[in-house]
């Protein structure tokens, strides 16, 4: 399984790309994922650095026969990953130029408490899921494992 795809904005790289305002959406095609996406882009019209995620979470391929390979499961789960960034992309219209666009894949769920702390980001809205313990799966762990301020949108 091949790692992250980051795409950063133009004229920028990975070395001191920083700072103190960064926030992160995750973006799912629901209300609450629309609703998250809409606030990401007015913290990133205010001058925040805005980071936008996706979530691929993968099983373990079943080996029928000599088939072997990618289960058709994980192939489908990255493909809705990018189509989810293509559309926050464009709903984040003239703003998208300025985003980092990732797609997190991993088994069995994306590592994105992880990634959170890795790239220093201060805040994250996360879509609000209504029978989710929480709001949502990922705020728990965020909020014990990263200094990162976590907001449930939706």
């Amino acid at each position: 399984m091949t790692g992250p795809a980051t795409i950063l904005p133009e004229g920028t790289d990975k070395v001191g790309y920083g700072g103190a305002g960064r926030v992160a959406v995750v973006y799912e095609r629901t209300g609450p994922g629309r609703a998250a996406i809409r606030e990401a882009a007015e913290l990133a019209g205010a001058g925040r650095e805005l980071w936008v995620v996706t979530l691929a979470p993968q099983v373990l391929a079943a080996r029928w026969g000599r088939a072997g390979g990618e289960g058709p499961y994980n192939v489908a789960m990255r493909e809705e990953a990018e189509i989810e960034l293509k559309e926050a992309r464009e709903l984040l219209g003239s703003l998208a130029g300025r985003a980092t666009f990732t797609m997190l894949a991993g088994r069995p769920q994306p590592p994105l408490v992880k990634w959170v702390g890795e790239n220093g980001l201060k805040l994250v809205l996360l879509p609000r899921h209504r029978f989710t313990p929480g709001g949502n799966r990922y705020a728990k762990g965020l909020r014990a494992e990263t200094e990162a301020e976590v907001r449930l949108i939706g």
